[in-house]
This record gives structure tokens, C-alpha cells and sequence, in this order.
């Protein structure tokens, strides 16, 4: 009886410490304001950047393109409302070297350098004499 009595009352003090158990509330630590947006941009191997954003509010984004003296090669809006946002763009008319991407919505700016080198061809001559 006295082995019953202690498991009930084992059990009760159990059940009564999950009842009265809850989550606290963690409080953001960080003092650096989140981001408008993530973006990423890279060179693929036939000739393209990719380029792919995602909002965090809406808000308009402006995308430039820029070679390395500075001159805009493309600009575009992308939408407000349009939170996601991706696109190729087809770079086999530049010539090789480093051009500068801009990202750019409110105070945020991320500016991503993007190398350019094209493939050299290289063609095999074999002669056979016979």
C-alpha cells in the first residue's frame, strides 16, 4: 500500500510539473535590422548569370549591371509585390573581365563581382602518313 500511495503521488507531481510548464519568449538579441532582401548571382559555364532574389518586404528592387569602368550594361525594376524574382541573362556578347552586379532597395546595397572569362577553343590536328 505504501509503495502505491508514493507512485501516486510520484505521478502526480509529474503530471503537475508538464501542466504547468510553457515556453518562454525569446527576445531577438540582434540590434541589426533584418535585410530587404537575399540575393544570389553567378556565372555558368554556357555563357549566362544567373541571378535569383528574394524579398523579405515588399519594396522595389533595382538590379544594374556595370563593366569594370563604372558604364551600366542593364538596369531593371524589379516590382514590388513581386517577392521572388530570378532571370538569365545572356553574356555571350562581353567581352572577358570583371563586371560589377548592384542589388540595390532602400538603405540596403549588395554589389556582386562576377569574373567573365570565355573558353578558348583549342582544335587537335593529327596527319597520319601512310
Amino acid at each position: 500500500m505504501k509503495t502505491f500511495i508514493k507512485s501516486i503521488a510520484c505521478a502526480l507531481a509529474l503530471t503537475s510539473t508538464v501542466a504547468f510548464a510553457h515556453p518562454t519568449k525569446e527576445e531577438k538579441t540582434s540590434t541589426r535590422p533584418e535585410a530587404a532582401f537575399e540575393s544570389s548571382a553567378y556565372v555558368t559555364n554556357d555563357a549566362q548569370i544567373k541571378v535569383a532574389i528574394r524579398k523579405n518586404a515588399p519594396a522595389k528592387v533595382f538590379l544594374t549591371l556595370k563593366d569594370a569602368n563604372g558604364d551600366v550594361l542593364y538596369k531593371q525594376t524589379v516590382a514590388k509585390n513581386e517577392m521572388n524574382y530570378s532571370a538569365k541573362f545572356n553574356i555571350n556578347e562581353l567581352s572577358d573581365g570583371v563586371y560589377n552586379l548592384e542589388i540595390e532597395s532602400g538603405e540596403n546595397r549588395v554589389v556582386k563581382q562576377l569574373n567573365v572569362v570565355s573558353k578558348k577553343i583549342e582544335i587537335e590536328r593529327k596527319v597520319t602518313v601512310q
